[in-house]
């Protein structure tokens, strides 16, 4: 059997080109293709931990919709995130419509796509229907067609779609239903459905677990139930592989941590979140006011697509309290920084797992990465205060979005409400680790399918059986 994998982005690298998900592939006797928009140097790290577990690499053909195309398409998007709105009754997410924009053609774009995504999604027929006329407008690109011969050469009995958003792989989606040939798609992450941020239509579609395919059925009326199978997501699979991870002593010793001391990891989000550094800097000052004996060191990880220099005063402002372990994510061209020349380094899985593994709890402002703690039973706290007054970012917003609703009932994490208690509850996690999110287990089960060591398997099982029934 022969399957092509899409990989849009470096994103995807990490959480399933570098996963056991090819190993279970490649032992089912899967001839496994990759049709990409990465850097040479992501070709060369995937060869050098893959092998030839991968036969074929293809660059996704340059794709540009056209402005018709583009206005419906983005129209849609709009549509989407109105309904799901008022279905969810969820205020916060309109918020993930970008309508503003400094080019003028594009902002003009974006303002005819809001008045007429303002008005199909008053029903939901229109909606549908709007979304047929994409993909007949996509269906007749010439790279369509290209594409089509393409694929009648390779013959594959399955296309996997390894990040729903990515306008790129829309053309080979199309291709292959002209085709009939078996697609599906993983929904990359937890908080992806509610954003309207599936491009195109497939056979499959894997989720997470009972409560993003509830949700994903909820807001894709048209999706047929038994076509969504959760999976859960290989990402956390890292966690319980011994070969990853590092003694403690010698990971600290590299990065210049003491290994004696407690260690509080500061998890930083991109740059839509804009006070991140003015969080690091408060935690900084009240941790530094603990003595210095029973003083924990801070362990500073940055968002891996997050080059930015934003954080740089705070760093040299506390050399002996705060530490970067920054991720091995790399820019292909140092001319260019669009996010198809970042990927991520095969090390920086080592990093996150050390990172987790040696630190006793994470502060940040609503990461997944209270998940990766909670993966070795490790305490999150969250940041619950606006560090700037009179900002438009208000912190009530984020932990309104929609994912965070799968913490109602549950005490999943603790709560810096304000940084005068930074000292309070950094304390409290490190000396009572069982008093911070008691149910973060309870959380973890219901966000990801469980077991989570496996899901690598669970995923190509299903991609077997599709491809093996008649």
């Amino acid at each position: 059997m022969k399957i092509v994998l899409l990989v849009p982005d470096g994103v995807a690298v990490r959480n399933y080109i570098y996963s056991d998900f090819i190993k279970e592939l490649h032992q089912a006797h899967f001839e496994i293709i990759l049709y990409h928009q990465i850097p040479e140097q992501a070709i060369q790290e995937i060869q050098n931990v893959q092998g030839n577990r991968i036969s074929q690499f293809h660059v996704i053909p340059g794709f540009k919709e056209g402005v018709l195309a583009r206005v419906v398409r983005e129209s849609c998007s709009c549509a989407r995130i109105k309904y799901n709105a008022t279905v969810l009754q969820n205020k916060t997410i309109p918020k993930f419509w970008n309508g503003k924009s400094t080019n003028i053609k594009r902002f003009l774009l974006l303002r005819i796509a809001e008045l007429i995504g303002s008005i199909i999604s008053k029903k939901y027929s229109f909606i549908l229907k709007f979304e047929k006329w994409y993909d007949l407008l996509i269906s007749k690109n010439s790279i369509t067609k290209s594409l089509e011969i393409d694929l009648s050469k390779l013959q594959p009995d399955y296309i996997l779609n390894l990040h729903q958003r990515a306008v790129n792989t829309a053309p080979i989606i199309a291709a292959a239903n002209k085709l009939y040939i078996k697609t599906g798609t993983v929904i990359f992450s937890w908080d992806n459905i509610p954003k309207a941020r599936l491009v195109s239509r497939y056979d499959s579609y894997f989720v997470w677990s009972d409560l993003m395919k509830s949700e994903l059925n909820t807001l894709y009326k048209e999706i047929q139930y038994p076509s969504i199978q959760i999976v859960g997501t290989p990402q956390f699979e890292f966690y319980f592989n011994n070969n990853f991870q590092i003694n403690k002593e010698d990971f600290f010793k590299f990065f210049n941590l003491n290994p004696n001391k407690k260690t509080v990891c500061f998890s930083a989000n991109d740059a839509t979140s804009p006070y991140e550094a003015n969080y690091l800097e408060d935690l900084c000052e009240e941790i530094s006011k603990i003595d210095e004996v029973n003083r924990p060191q801070i362990l500073f990880r940055r968002c891996p697509v997050d080059f930015s220099n934003r954080f740089d005063k705070v760093i040299n402002a506390y050399p002996n309290l705060l530490f970067p372990v920054s991720p091995d994510w790399r820019i292909a061209s140092v001319d260019q920084k669009a996010f198809i020349e970042i990927f991520p380094g095969f090390s920086d899985i080592s990093l996150l797992v050390n990172t987790v593994l040696h630190s006793d709890v994470v502060v940040n402002l609503g990461s997944t990465m209270a998940h990766d703690f909670a993966v070795y039973n490790k305490p999150c706290l969250y940041l619950n205060y606006d560090p700037v007054e009179n900002s438009s970012f208000k912190v009530c917003d984020v932990f309104a979005f929609q994912h965070f609703r799968s913490m109602e009932k549950l005490d999943a994490v603790g709560w810096i409400n304000s940084k005068a208690v930074i000292m309070n509850k950094v304390q409290q996690a490190l000396d009572r680790p069982e008093s911070i999110g008691s149910d973060r287990l309870k959380w973890l089960q219901k966000v990801v399918r469980h077991p989570l060591e496996n899901n690598s398997r669970t995923l190509a099982n299903e991609i077997i059986n599709l491809c093996t029934s008649v």
